[in-house]
């Protein structure tokens, strides 16, 4: 039973992702804008082979459609029964693993998180870019472009909150590894506390690092409790094609990403709030990727006030979580 809901959900997964119309018309109007009859095409992570028949519809000779999940079956099997066995080869393995009889003139991936990289996707892009591609080639998406905006969102971080105590014992451990996760959450534009900045700004033609890290200021721009930060990008797949998963742009089965905060923290108009997140490879030929991320908030509400006095090992009111001598201190 275990494996048949595991199944399930994951046939649910890809159900979502063929039904985003945002999705799939902008895959297919790239996919036709840049492959050109004749052309050899790369899939990576073909799931269900979808991308790869488009590529063929569009005039592609050969697709290698590497897929190493639980859909690399169905995936074959769906490509014969619609006749595409001798222009698509699906190949079952990791693709740092494959290798080609040739570079291809086009390479396809559709391997976008919420936070469109937190599928590994740089590390693979870039090897499969320097393998499996020639010099040159074309790239469906060219470039991503990364957001971050800290947002109030009490249900979502009410999973955060029920890790502090299970049947009366301490689990709050458990929030430390949640916190080097992230979870999808849908953010409504009014959950927004300061103007969204951009973390990133990748051209996948050129970028060379399987990782990133930035540091971002936010002004905060009113008064509510921050849970955490939002994340969402904008996917560059073509010239003049673009899909934005941005809280106040046309719904996405992406949804956003929410990283949320150890501990809520009251804020006011003209707090700051400064991040430094960095997200990576979890391993070599691992989909995963961890995230880590430290922050710091001024609370000028509490400051306006007489300050509570602070013990060195008390928590830092700033609510990173850490211990006051050990930040702020």
């Amino acid at each position: 039973m275990a494996r048949f809901r595991k199944v399930l959900t994951r046939f649910d997964d890809y159900r979502s992702m063929l039904s985003d119309r945002v999705r799939m018309d902008a895959y297919r109007r790239a996919i036709a804008s840049v492959v050109q009859p004749g052309d050899t095409v790369v899939d990576l992570g073909a799931g269900l082979g979808i991308l790869s028949m488009l590529a063929v519809r569009a005039g592609a000779s050969k697709v290698w459609a590497i897929e190493q999940g639980d859909a690399a079956g169905l995936a074959r099997r769906l490509i014969e029964h619609n006749g595409l066995s001798d222009r698509i080869e699906l190949i079952e393995d990791n693709s740092k693993q494959v290798t080609l009889p040739q570079p291809a003139d086009v390479l396809l991936s559709e391997t976008l998180g919420s936070f469109a990289v937190d599928e590994n996707t740089l590390d693979f892009t870039l090897d499969a870019r320097q393998r499996l591609l020639k010099p040159g080639g074309a790239m469906i998406p060219l470039g991503l472009q990364l957001f971050l905006a800290p947002v109030e969102l009490p249900e979502a971080h009410a999973s955060v909150d029920f890790w502090r105590e299970v049947e009366g014992f301490d689990f709050s451990p458990a929030i430390d590894e949640l916190q080097s996760r992230m979870s999808l959450s849908t953010i409504a534009p009014r959950a927004l506390l300061a103007r969204a900045l951009s973390y990133a700004d990748v051209d996948l033609g050129c970028h060379d690092a399987a990782a990133l890290q930035g540091k971002l200021l936010f002004e905060l721009e009113r008064k509510g409790t921050l849970h955490g930060l939002g994340g969402w990008f904008r996917a560059t797949l073509c010239e003049g094609v673009a899909i934005s998963t941005a809280p106040d742009d046309a719904p996405t089965h992406w949804q956003q990403a929410f990283f949320p905060f150890r501990t809520p923290i009251e804020v006011v108009r003209g707090d700051y709030l400064e991040v430094t997140l960095a997200i990576g490879p979890k391993a070599e030929h691992s989909d995963d990727t961890v995230v880590s991320y430290d922050y710091r908030c001024t609370q000028l509400a509490a400051e306006a006030s007489t300050p509570p006095k602070v013990g060195r090992n008390d928590a830092c009111p700033c609510g990173s979580g850490k211990k006051h001598k050990r930040c702020c201190g």
